[in-house]
């Protein structure tokens, strides 16, 4: 009776002792617990983003710069010249010339001349200028110019020219003269391109007439 008596005294000092330490390690877990969140409440501002704060500022701009200076325009001030001489002035000697002077015929030089060449082509007084026109022509083909080999080898590789030419009332043309041209190797494809080249007919009192203008080319390379 006795031995049963103290094996239930022993279980029951063994469930109290595991009561006991049951409590004690809940206690430590809720306090665990309480120190991690307390511990994430303080990390909290810390992961939390940055806030960013935008100031308007406003910038001054310089002052536009001062204008330019005008030109001071020289007042033109006539300055009168006194040319007179003091004195009374040379005086010229009196020189007796005689009443007869005889003068001995010179050699005339001997100039050989050649007969003039003249153009066949009278001045036309139908042709007129472009201000004179109904209209300014319009060219209908596309210049095209072959530059030649030997300017590209002396690095020339831009040229311009000015034609006086003549627009006839088919809107052919024919060249008068060539006005400006630094390169005389254009020449063979200037007069190609005088020929192949059309413009629309003058044109004044809607009449087709012919019309003469400068003609301003530029070739490029």
């Amino acid at each position: 009776m006795m031995k049963l008596q103290q094996s239930i005294g022993s279980l029951f000092a063994g469930v109290h002792w595991r009561r006991q330490a049951l409590a004690s390690a809940t206690g430590a877990l809720v306090l665990l617990v309480t120190l991690a969140i307390l511990l994430i409440g303080q990390r909290l501002p810390e992961l939390a983003e940055p806030t960013l704060e935008v100031r308007n500022i406003n910038i001054a701009l310089p002052p536009p710069p001062p204008p330019p200076p005008q030109p001071v325009t020289q007042p033109q001030v006539d300055i009168p010249l006194d040319v007179s001489a003091a004195g009374a002035g040379p005086s010229i000697p009196d020189i007796e010339v005689p009443a007869e002077i005889t003068l001995a015929k010179p050699d005339a030089p001997r100039i050989e001349t050649q007969s003039p060449v003249f153009d066949t082509m009278a001045p036309d007084l139908d042709v007129f200028n472009l201000d004179e026109l109904d209209g300014l022509p319009k060219l209908l083909t596309r210049p095209s110019i072959t530059f030649p080999s030997s300017l590209r080898r002396r690095g020339i590789i831009e040229v311009s020219l000015k034609l006086e030419v003549t627009i006839d009332e088919g809107g052919r043309l024919t060249l008068n003269r060539i006005v400006e041209n630094p390169y005389p190797e254009l020449n063979n494809e200037i007069n190609r391109l005088i020929k192949r080249s059309r413009f629309t007919p003058p044109n004044k009192g809607g009449q087709k007439v012919r019309a003469r203008f400068i003609w301003p080319i530029d070739i490029k390379s």
